[in-house]
């Protein structure tokens, strides 16, 4: 229906543009952007892991996905890289104005938890990542940025 091929544009139009402000910001994206409703990061430049991103930005209230990256060399359960959609978003009614405000969450968290880095060896990362989970949860920054969150989504009610 044409309803549908309108929403499927917006959702691209929408990925894209998180892209570009995520690109500005200082991120790597996997093949230079997109052309679909995805964005894969790759936090190799910053070293940053996928597990922390995506466990800090949940506490922020911006569900995302560990996910490795091309040549990632780091195991499928630690990957170097954040995978982003735009569906959710979409269907709720956002554009591209909320696409900018969402990448400058992203990258605000980004920059906040670039300290905590997902130790090197092994048998070190469940333990630290445990730890890292127990002292984000109470972050009031991360908190801060959800509640900011949760007000623009009650803007864009799910209906």
């Amino acid at each position: 229906k044409p309803a549908f091929k309108i929403y499927g544009k917006q959702i691209v139009k929408n990925a894209k543009l998180l892209g570009i402000e995520l690109a500005k910001g200082g991120l790597t994206l996997v093949a230079g952007g997109t052309e679909c409703h995805l964005l894969v990061v790759d936090l190799r430049p910053l070293e940053l892991s996928g597990n922390v991103v995506a466990e800090s930005l949940e506490v922020a209230g911006i569900v995302a996905n560990r996910n490795s990256v091309p040549n990632d060399t780091m195991p499928p359960f630690y990957p170097s890289g954040l995978r982003l959609g735009t569906p959710a978003l979409t269907t709720r009614g956002m554009k591209e104005r909320e696409m900018r405000q969402i990448a400058t969450w992203i990258l605000k968290v980004i920059n906040y938890i670039g300290p905590y880095k997902l130790p090197e060896k092994p048998e070190a990362r469940t333990q630290f990542l445990k730890a890292f989970r127990v002292k984000i949860e109470k972050d009031k920054f991360l908190l801060g940025i959800g509640e900011e969150v949760k007000s623009l989504c009650q803007k864009f009610p799910v209906s």
